[in-house]
């Protein structure tokens, strides 16, 4: 389908190709040079033209020229259209308008218009797209009229608008129905009040790339039950990347959490790397995969887990693929998680390692997705990566938890929009974001 612009280009050259046959013609009468067969041949070519070209007088708009197309596409003969005026082509209730565009195109010698259609001889209105043009005739201003029917393009144009109608409320329908969703998926995160009953002096940076997000932050706390009896009271928290971003990746978060909340209550469960087997092995369930398949779903989620004794400082970490920051007197500790996914799409599923860490007063834990890291951005509109996070961090860690989540915010803001050589304006969002940190006690 040639698009609607390009059909308005093509009649516009069109238009002008044939008023320059027209005036080469008349310069050709009105200096007698031209022989009787170049002019034949000039007259030719406009008589031979599927569009309309009808040449009338500046005065009073009698026709004193058409071709034979203008006759055809009006309904009438050349005879009796040459008997004809301008305004006896225009219906009566526009003759102002009609009086109104010649006097343009008289003004500024050229107009383009298509707001006026033709009456043909049945009475029946036919749009047209005019190219009209001031050029000599027997001695005279005259004004050239190319016109065009356009009711199959009128028509192509309605059918667009009316698509194009039906798509912006099938968006609108879409949008409305993930926006509910985002509803649903706030309820499961835990709020401002549920973080403070896990963690005293915390902060969450978490910023969707779309309406609804593939990361999750989780927060909880357990009472253990060992075999004396004593129980140790826990504070959990996590922070969980699943495959993709928007509804796919909104739909593993919720399979996530769900699964995450089973682990509270499962007695085989003990610590975070016991946590994220029973986690794994319970996509792969859902998810019915198979390691090693091919054909498998290859969704699944990298996740970091922690489970802080408030009382010993004691802090148990695993991780599928994220690690885990601890900054202490400005020197930044990483523990690394292992190296493979919650999900079966690897050959060979291995037991999640679970790190003991022994914390002290003041010490910075952070917790995080790839989101930030993977961001682009900057002067050469590259990656954030992890060592500008990690520089970030250890900078700014003698501050507030408020303070330091407004250091990530802006520090992020301006590496995505960092005016470059790749690019004027701000760079889009690559994926979720989630940082999750908290000082220890």
């Amino acid at each position: 389908m040639i698009p609607l612009i390009i059909l308005g280009m093509l009649f516009a050259v069109s238009a002008a190709f044939a008023y320059i046959f027209y005036v080469k013609t008349q310069q050709m009468k009105s200096a007698g040079s031209g022989t009787e067969k170049e002019i034949s041949n000039y007259r030719s070519i406009i008589d031979q033209a599927n569009d309309a070209l009808i040449v009338i007088d500046i005065v009073d708009g009698r026709i004193h020229q058409t071709n034979p197309s203008a006759a055809a596409m009006l309904g009438y003969s050349q005879e009796e259209i040459l008997k004809k005026k301008l305004f006896d082509l225009h219906p009566k209730e526009m003759l102002e308008k009609s009086s109104s565009i010649v006097a343009d195109v008289w003004e500024k010698k050229g107009l383009i218009y298509k707001d006026i259609p033709f009456v043909k001889k049945n009475g029946e209105l036919l749009p047209v797209e005019c190219s009209a043009k001031v050029a000599p005739f027997a001695g005279r201003p005259a004004i050239v009229i190319y016109a065009r029917d356009i009711t199959e393009r009128l028509k192509l144009e309605r059918e667009i608008e009316l698509q194009s109608t039906i798509i912006e409320q099938k968006n609108k329908d879409i949008t409305d129905s993930i926006t509910y969703a985002r509803r649903i998926q706030d309820a499961i995160l835990p709020s401002d009040d549920e973080m403070k009953r896990v963690l005293d002096d915390f902060f969450v940076f978490y910023r969707p790339k779309d309406i609804v997000s593939g990361d999750l932050y989780w927060a909880n706390t357990v009472t253990t039950t060992p075999k004396d009896g004593k129980g140790i009271k826990l504070s959990l928290v996590a922070a969980v990347d699943c495959t993709g971003h928007g509804v796919p990746g909104a739909f593993m978060s919720i399979v996530g959490h769900t699964i995450l909340e089973q682990t509270l209550t499962e007695p085989t469960v003990n610590n975070p790397g016991e946590a994220l087997d029973y986690l794994s092995k319970g996509v792969i369930r859902t998810l019915k995969q198979k390691a090693g398949d091919d054909f498998t779903i290859k969704d699944g989620m990298d996740i970091a887990l922690c489970a802080l004794n408030n009382e010993t400082r004691e802090l148990n970490f695993a991780g599928a693929n994220n690690p885990m920051y601890v900054i202490r007197n400005g020197e930044l500790m990483q523990f690394s998680g292992d190296k493979q996914p919650i999900g079966a799409y690897v050959k060979e599923i291995r037991p999640f390692t679970n790190h003991k860490v022994q914390l002290e007063k003041g010490d910075c834990v952070y917790i995080f997705t790839d989101g930030i890291a993977d961001q682009f951005g900057g002067p050469k509109g590259k990656k954030y990566k992890y060592k500008q996070l990690k520089e970030l961090l250890v900078a700014n860690y003698m501050k507030s938890m408020s303070e330091q989540r407004q250091m990530i915010v802006d520090s992020v803001d301006a590496w995505m929009n960092y005016p470059s050589e790749q690019s004027s304006h701000a760079y889009e969002q690559t994926d979720d974001m989630l940082v999750i940190g908290f000082r220890v006690q």
